[in-house]
Parts: structure tokens; C-alpha cells; sequence
């Protein structure tokens, strides 16, 4: 097929092709069962997919676009049925196929890649034999060198060692990348992308979708992509279809929908998504806006003081101060005491094994949100579960300094932690689906904490409790199966509050969520944190939602931290090379082409001291290699 326009440094854009299209939806509409009553969730639904081409399916969760990828691999969830219309895929009206045809379907003529695939591949088996049945279920060679050569395929590395670890063994992004590989085993006519970078940091996220992009090239597939990130649907998708309530509300180019959104629901999911890269013309719009009533007034930030690690801790400790003036950390402005103090902090997971944190100085003051981002693996989450106590830290100093005199050492594990300590440090989970019993109501869920902190859990306090976090009092009656995802993460910062914290620890709590929800949890969380005085140690791997809500970031990487200031100074830069790989590699709406991430190796080392620059901005030095 034809190429036009490489990207430079990205995948390449796919070209208009001639041949009959490979997906024809036409007319479709979908109920299911509820009780005696058929609920409609598909109405209406048509699009056509040639080879080669990409079409992206957006909207808010239950606006059906899973419900209606799934349909091309002839899957409908229990309960539903086809009410009119047809679904085609190279020709066949795929629930007119008998069950012989419809598993050459999946898999051979149409393929799969799930949002989680830690979960899609199977944890007992090896990833090398998972490679080899993909290929043997569609009477293709399974050998050794085929499976390799898949590996070599989605550009991972040291074929020979990858085929011999299990799933758990791989990082998300080499997960992802053999669930791509088990995809495009026979070279399917169409690939469906469902969320597929949902949980991955934004450089391995550009690095999947430009692998993705290139197969698409090389085998002329057809891509359908499901996605609530307009970023990388706009990066990916020659065209892009709005659902909304089960019908397409709008359906054009991409170019042409970023550029004159014509539907009030477009309008509002662009308005809702924040966004990294904001020209004068962005600060002065919508984007602008939110950005700025998200983060709070910045005022003072000039006259900041910019105060050590081990001072403050000193002043927490009653101390003398010490240490080396280059390892500091610049403290929120007008903070003279932070909530949170950190020393050369060391977390490691096992005796031998590498620190998972290294030698980390940070600083969290009072009313202050704290943003630590970065890849996977670069410590962040770590910090998180250690600030919590649930893993021990090995060496360093951690210090708790709360209101009325409450003092606490967070070296030590949340079993060790006096019930004070434990109730000022509170942990929002990053999935709250597994993170609250299913078996337990939500008014539950928030009582035991109530009762565990406080001794008392009166229902009128649990539907307290329940308004604070903007969910109605019968709520409490309900089980977390009948909540949206967003209704359950609030229900999670509402058990956190049940305790009367003073620092809250928001671990990737917005991943999973679809932009509108996720403005509304991000709001919330702010006006809490406003509204009670809270402290917050955001943690995340999204560059635009940090910037929306954060006052302060510090930036890790191999379990250090290379750059820290307020979130208007890190964004707006210099940075460190690091720092502006993140930023390169993070993909704001409307961006038609992939960043280059090259092969993801630093070409940089560290060096010793910071370079202040000013206003607390604290860069580490390094040098080019």
C-alpha cells in the first residue's frame, strides 16, 4: 500500500487505499435483558473500515463503543442481543457464522488487543507458549524461531530470555507489546484496540502506538481504536465517531473534528480534557481556564524560600541542620514547617536487588498538592506505598509533622505507625474496583473506617461523608457493582476522609476514567483539599492531569528524583533532558502525529550538584553520552 508523509521521528500516517472495506456496521442496535424490559445501549450505528485505515470510537463510559468493537469479533455480553442492523467483516456477516467460523474469525481474520493485558494473557504460562498457541490455534508454525521471531516483531528485546518469563515477570509495556504480538500472530485483516494504553507512562505509550501504527502499515490492517483519550485517538485515527447514550453523535475526519467540533457533546469532552501543551491562545480558552481553577492561585511563588530536606527535618526534630546543600528540594510557598519531610530515602524490595527509591529529598507542605511523575518502574508508586507504610523504607529519614503536635517517623510500617499517625495518612487506591469488597455495601465500606478511627459510624455521618464527595445519601445501600467507575473512586476518597486525615496519598487515581469524569474527580479532590486544609502527594503517570491540579513537581526516574519546582516552572522549563522526554512524548488532543521516543535508552548520565533556577525550580546536573 502507498505511504504519504512519514512522520518525522513518528509512525508514518496511513493513505487512503481503494480496496472494499474491510468492516461495514450497518444500522446496528443492541438490547439487553432487565428483568422483563429490553434496555436499549446500541442505536442505530453505522461506519465503514477499509485496510488501512484507523477509525476511533470515543465517549464517556456506557456510551457503548466497547459494547460495539466487541461486536466485530461476533461478542456480545451475557444478556444481549442484536435488536436490527448487521455487522461485516471481510464480507461475512459475523453472527451469521457457525462456531468453526467464528474462532477462525477471532484471531485469524480479526483481532484483539485488550486494555489490560496483564490480565488478557495467562499468568501460569509462559510468554514464549502463549506466542506458540496463538500461532497453532490458526494452523500456522509454532516453532522456536517463529516465536521468536514474533518477539523480534513488537521490537522487544533479548528475544531468548522474554519467551522464557511469565507475564508477571515483563513490565506493562512488554506485556502490551506480547499481547500486540499474539494479535498480529496470523496477520489479521483487523485489529481492535480496546484501551490499549490506558495503564502505560507516556513514553511507552508513544513507543506501543508507533508499533502499532508501523504493523498496521506493513500488514494493511484495518484498526478500529476504543479509547476515552482524545490525545491518542487523534494521533492514531484518520477519523474519529462521538457516541453518546449508544449513537453516534458525530462522525468526520479527525482534522476537521479537533479543528470545528459541530456536536455540543464534542465540544464538551474537548473542553474537559486538560491539557499539557498551552500556547497564549489555549491560556486565554477553555483549556486555560481549567488548568488554572484546577491548580489554584500560585501567588508568592517568586519570593519563595527555598529550604533543604534536612533542614526541615531539623526544625521537625529540633535538630541542627546538615548535609549537602545540593541534594535540596524547594518546599510549597508560604511553607515554613511541611506536613512531609523526606531525607535521602531508600526503599528496596529485597536484599540484592536494586533500590526501588534512592537516595529521595522532598519536601510536602501544608494545603500543598505534591505531583511525582515519571515512567513506569521510576519509584513514584514506591514512594507512595512507603509514605503509607506499606513497605518498609531501608535507610533515610521520613518525617510526619501534623497539627496539634503529631509527630511520626514513616520509616516504619503502617503496623508499627501509632493510630494517630495511621489516620493522618490516608492512601486513595489507583483501581478502586478492587479495591472495595463487592460483597459490602458502600455505606460499609465507609463505617469501618469511621468506626476504626473515630469509634463511631452513624449512618448520618456515612451519608456525610457521602455528600462531601458529591454522591447522594442512598448510595450507601448500594454495592460497588452498581456503580460507574467514577462513582466508585469517589467512594474511595470518601472512606480516606472517614478518618479526619491531614495528608492524602492519591496513587493513579484518574487512570481508567473517561475525561469528563476525571475533571469532575480532579475538581473534588481539589476542593477538599482546599476546603479542609488537606496536603495530597498526587502521584501520576499523566503530564496534563498533573498540571491541572498540582502545586509543586518532582520528576523520577530509576528511583531518583531530577527535577522539582512549581508546576508552572517545571512545565514551562528548562528541564532536564528527562523532564522533557515526558513532555515531547505526552500527546494533547487534536496532535496528528506520534513524538519519536526513539529506542527509550537515556543519553544522559547524572552528575554531581542542582542548578537552581530560580522561583524553586531545582534541576539535577547531568551529562550528555
Amino acid at each position: 500500500m502507498t505511504i504519504t508523509s512519514p512522520n518525522p521521528g513518528g509512525a508514518a500516517p496511513v493513505a487512503d487505499t481503494a480496496s472494499a472495506p474491510v468492516v461495514v456496521v450497518d444500522d446496528l442496535s443492541i438490547s439487553y435483558a432487565a428483568g422483563r424490559r429490553e434496555v436499549p445501549v446500541v442505536r442505530g450505528v453505522g461506519f465503514e473500515i477499509a485496510a488501512g485505515r484507523a477509525l476511533g470510537l470515543v465517549g464517556e463510559s456506557g456510551s457503548g463503543k466497547s459494547t460495539v468493537a466487541r461486536t466485530l469479533l461476533a461478542h456480545l455480553r451475557r444478556g444481549s442481543r442484536i435488536v436490527g442492523g448487521s455487522v461485516r467483516v471481510a464480507g461475512d456477516d459475523v453472527f451469521a457464522l457457525d462456531e468453526r467460523a467464528r474462532r477462525a474469525l477471532r484471531g485469524g481474520t480479526a483481532a484483539l488487543v485488550a486494555q489490560n493485558a496483564g490480565q488478557a494473557l495467562t499468568p501460569s504460562m509462559r510468554v514464549g507458549r502463549q506466542l506458540r498457541e496463538a500461532l497453532e490455534s490458526h494452523g500456522l508454525p509454532g516453532g522456536h524461531d517463529r516465536v521468536l521471531e514474533l518477539v523480534r516483531h513488537v521490537r522487544l528485546p533479548d528475544p531468548e530470555t522474554i519467551v522464557r518469563r511469565y507475564p508477571h515477570q515483563l513490565s506493562g509495556g512488554q506485556q502490551q507489546r506480547i499481547a500486540i504480538a499474539m494479535a498480529v500472530a496470523a496477520r489479521p485483516q483487523l485489529l481492535v484496540l480496546d484501551e490499549p494504553t490506558t495503564a502505560l507512562d507516556v513514553v511507552t505509550q508513544s513507543a506501543v502506538l508507533e508499533l502499532i501504527r508501523d504493523l498496521a502499515v506493513e500488514l494493511d490492517m484495518a484498526i478500529l481504536l476504543v479509547s476515552h483519550d482524545l490525545g491518542v485517538v487523534s494521533s492514531m485515527a484518520d477519523e474519529i465517531a462521538v457516541m453518546r447514550d449508544g449513537v453516534i453523535v458525530e462522525h468526520r475526519p479527525t482534522a476537521e473534528l479537533f479543528a470545528d467540533p459541530q456536536h455540543e457533546y464534542t465540544r464538551e469532552l474537548l473542553a474537559s480534557i486538560p491539557r499539557v501543551h498551552l500556547g497564549d491562545g489555549d491560556r486565554a480558552g477553555e483549556s486555560g481556564r481549567d488548568a488554572r481553577s484546577l491548580r489554584g492561585t500560585l501567588s508568592g511563588i517568586a519570593h519563595a524560600a527555598h529550604v533543604r530536606a534536612a533542614q526541615v527535618l531539623a526544625v521537625a526534630r529540633g535538630e541542627e541542620s546538615a548535609g549537602d546543600p545540593g541534594a535540596q528540594a524547594a518546599p510549597r510557598v508560604g511553607s515554613t514547617e511541611p506536613v512531609v519531610a523526606a531525607r535521602d530515602l531508600v526503599v528496596r524490595y529485597g536484599r540484592g536487588l536494586p533500590a526501588a527509591v534512592d537516595g529521595v529529598s522532598l519536601e510536602i507542605g501544608r494545603r500543598e498538592t505534591l505531583a511525582v511523575v515519571g515512567e513506569s518502574g521510576s519509584g513514584k508508586s514506591t514512594l507512595a506505598t512507603a509514605m503509607a507504610g506499606l513497605i518498609p523504607a531501608e535507610s533515610g529519614a521520613f518525617a510526619f509533622r501534623g497539627a496539634a503536635g503529631l509527630e511520626g517517623d514513616l520509616t516504619q510500617p503502617v503496623g508499627r505507625r501509632s493510630a494517630d499517625l495511621r489516620r493522618a495518612v490516608q492512601l486513595i487506591f489507583q483501581n478502586a474496583d478492587t479495591s472495595l469488597n463487592p460483597r459490602r455495601t458502600v455505606g460499609a465500606a465507609i463505617a469501618r473506617p469511621l468506626k476504626l478511627f473515630t469509634g463511631s459510624s452513624s449512618p448520618d455521618r456515612v451519608a456525610e461523608l457521602l455528600v462531601e464527595v458529591g454522591l447522594t445519601p442512598d448510595f450507601a445501600t448500594r454495592l460497588p457493582a452498581q456503580l460507574s467507575g467514577g462513582q466508585r473512586q469517589r467512594v474511595g476518597i470518601a472512606r480516606a476522609l472517614a478518618a479526619g486525615p491531614e495528608l492524602i496519598i492519591a496513587d493513579e487515581i484518574t487512570t481508567a476514567l473517561d475525561v469528563r469524569v476525571q475533571a469532575g474527580v480532579l475538581e473534588l479532590l481539589t476542593r477538599l483539599r482546599d476546603e479542609k486544609g488537606l496536603s495530597c502527594l498526587f502521584i501520576s503517570h499523566d503530564l496534563a492531569v498533573v498540571r491541572g491540579v498540582a502545586d509543586r513537581v518532582a520528576v523520577m526516574t530509576g528511583g531518583r528524583i531530577v527535577e522539582v519546582g512549581p508546576a508552572d516552572r517545571v512545565f514551562g522549563g528548562p528541564n532536564h533532558p528527562y523532564t522533557r522526554t515526558l513532555l515531547d512524548a505526552t500527546l494533547d488532543p487534536g496532535t496528528t502525529e506520534l513524538p519519536g521516543v526513539g529506542d527509550g535508552r537515556a543519553l544522559w548520565r547524572d552528575a554531581d550538584g542542582w542548578t537552581d533556577h530560580g522561583g524553586g525550580h531545582h534541576v539535577k546536573n547531568w551529562e550528555a553520552q
